[in-house]
């Protein structure tokens, strides 16, 4: 059985990694969101697959809650293949321009982008060792890459990007065996991405699925997109 678990599980891509990863036999996944009683369309699907999908609240600023979800996931299995990193925020307000900048929401950007991952991953880090081919994948994005930079602006999305893809650097050396990487999803037609993005969620997410299946040891500490490409750091 492959033991998966998504955070931010309750909109968006967060959802479509659910629903795709728990459409197949053999597989459990641990779908967190930080209001379960909220996310409307993860409890629907959670009801229809009620054997291969758990909801868990989880918010991943608090320690405490990230240790719940760690005891609740070992109640149930031994440990964990794929952990995906998705929960993220971007907020436009007081982090986008220069003369009007909010140093309180650039920092909440950062702990849930960038410092949060980390604090999940550390926290899941006896689960995955024992998983099988054990994956670490923290979702990142284009906007991440400092060569892809053409433009000023978004000090807080862009830079906490820039951070996860460092802060897969570092655990791909502190977490070995497990493979970890960064991975750009795409320009999804999501809440955050909006109505005029290039991809609708379920080909971010087809995509997605096969670079998880395909990641080998050779991958780790790498920045890949939706669809296996290198990116530039």
């Amino acid at each position: 059985m492959e033991r998966i678990l998504i955070t931010g599980a309750n909109r968006g891509i967060g959802l479509e990694l659910a629903r795709q990863y728990s459409e197949r036999e053999n597989t459990h996944v641990f779908a967190t969101t930080r209001n379960p009683e909220s996310a409307d369309e993860l409890q629907a699907l959670a009801k229809s697959r009620p054997e291969r999908l758990t909801i868990v609240p989880l918010d991943v600023t608090d320690e405490a809650s990230i240790q719940a979800v760690v005891a609740t996931v070992k109640k149930q299995v031994n440990a964990l293949d794929v952990l995906i990193n998705n929960a993220a925020i971007n907020v436009s307000e007081g982090t986008s321009d220069l003369s009007a900048l909010d140093a309180e929401q650039i920092m909440q950007v950062l702990r849930v982008n960038v410092v949060a991952p980390v604090l999940v991953a550390s926290a899941f880090t006896d689960l995955l060792k024992a998983g099988d081919r054990p994956r670490l994948i923290n979702i990142s994005s284009g906007a991440g890459s400092m060569t892809f930079r053409k433009s000023g602006g978004s000090y807080a999305y862009s830079t906490s990007k820039a951070g996860v893809n460092m802060m897969t650097r570092n655990l791909a050396f502190d977490l070995q065996p497990v493979i970890c990487i960064a991975l750009d999803p795409g320009w999804v037609r999501t809440d955050m991405g909006g109505p005029d993005a290039h991809l609708a969620p379920h080909e971010s997410i087809n995509g997605i699925l096969q670079v998880v299946d395909q990641l080998s040891a050779e991958d780790n500490g790498s920045y890949r997109n939706y669809k296996g490409e290198t990116l530039p750091w």
